[in-house]
């Protein structure tokens, strides 16, 4: 191969790596997946980031396309089984009774995962501060 085919060959190959480069940071790789839609968390009761004497009780709503048989929900790394109820709109109340308040100061981390309905996880942590 003369110096003029390696040369050229090494500007394509540059350009190439580029040129895919500049289009993955800016979101159009042109990849062929329909994007899907994560199962969502929010309403936190109480309140993420609340500074409280003791928690004996978390509510949270999940979103309509949260498929609720692949909710986990813990409490400082302890599964937790809430209770469940869908409203109208389709959204889903769950709730977790403490069998004892935590009164320990410090933080409470609360995580929740599941899949949606088109099968895309999610994770959802958050804290509370005990003092």
């Amino acid at each position: 191969m003369n110096k003029f085919a390696a040369l050229f060959l090494a500007t394509v190959f540059i350009g190439l790596a580029l040129n895919s480069s500049f289009s993955w940071a800016y979101g159009s790789g042109g990849g062929s997946a329909a994007s899907c839609a994560e199962a969502k968390f929010y309403d936190e009761s109480p309140a993420r980031n609340s500074v409280l004497v003791s928690v004996s009780e978390i509510g949270i709503v999940a979103s309509d396309n949260t498929e609720i048989s692949t909710l986990e929900f813990n409490v400082n790394g302890n599964p937790m089984k809430p209770e469940v109820s869908q409203r109208r709109s389709g959204e889903w109340d769950l709730k977790v009774k403490l069998a004892e308040p935590i009164t320990q100061a410090g933080k409470v981390r609360i995580t929740l995962a599941a899949k949606s309905k088109e099968g895309c996880s999610a994770f959802f942590p958050y804290f509370l501060v005990i003092r």
